[in-house]
């Protein structure tokens, strides 16, 4: 019996290790950076209303393109409250994007048509000038880190193509720009610093 308390003891050790360790690796490495950097304006993502029913249905239904049936349904529960809302959807795609309430959080759930793939994000993505990339930002509880998500545009098609997790030494005051894989930031002491988005 003591062996078997051991065993399960160093097992718990071993676990919380291993995710406190994945933690610290999560976070991205920052540079300073001193040179000045032509920043890029974000623009708000253009949605195209759909036309919804009057009522309030329990669940959205999407048909998707592959004969394939995806749901958004509504939970009143004390235990289990989430509400859906469609916005509406991205022009000139097929994504459309859904707002998802719980009692605590906000999401929003891109869902690609054709296929009923879906992207659940922790903001509302907002497209880099002059590139096919967009920027979501989180607004995170209190045991949860600072990051922004990197979303790419291609052929009608939106996917993650990387997220930088913020140290607690540099607090975000705005992004700046993306080159290629290279992301610079403001942090909220007008400090400039670059980091590499990891994928």
């Amino acid at each position: 019996m003591r062996n078997f308390m051991k065993n399960i003891i160093l097992i718990c050790s071993l676990i919380f290790t291993v995710c406190v360790n994945a933690q610290k690796y999560s976070e991205n490495t920052f540079l300073k950076v001193s040179k000045k950097i032509e920043p890029q304006k974000l623009i708000e993502t253009k949605l195209v209303r759909s036309k919804l029913p009057k009522k309030k249905p329990k669940c959205i239904t999407y048909q998707c393109n592959t004969n394939l049936k995806t749901s958004f349904c509504n939970d009143d529960s004390d235990e289990n409250y989430v509400e859906f809302q469609e916005l509406g959807y991205i022009m000139n795609t097929d994504i459309f994007v859904i707002n998802k309430f719980t009692y605590n959080e906000e999401f929003y759930i891109l869902l690609n048509k054709k296929e009923c793939k879906s992207l659940t994000l922790d903001g509302f993505p907002l497209k880099i000038e002059n590139t096919n990339f967009s920027i979501v930002y989180n607004d995170p509880s209190t045991d949860q880190r600072k990051k922004i998500e990197i979303l790419k545009m291609e052929n009608g098609k939106m996917s993650q193509f990387g997220k930088i997790v913020f140290p607690e030494k540099i607090k975000l005051k705005k992004f700046i720009r993306l080159d290629s894989n290279e992301v610079y930031i403001l942090d909220e002491k007008n400090q400039l610093w670059k980091t590499i988005i990891s994928k």
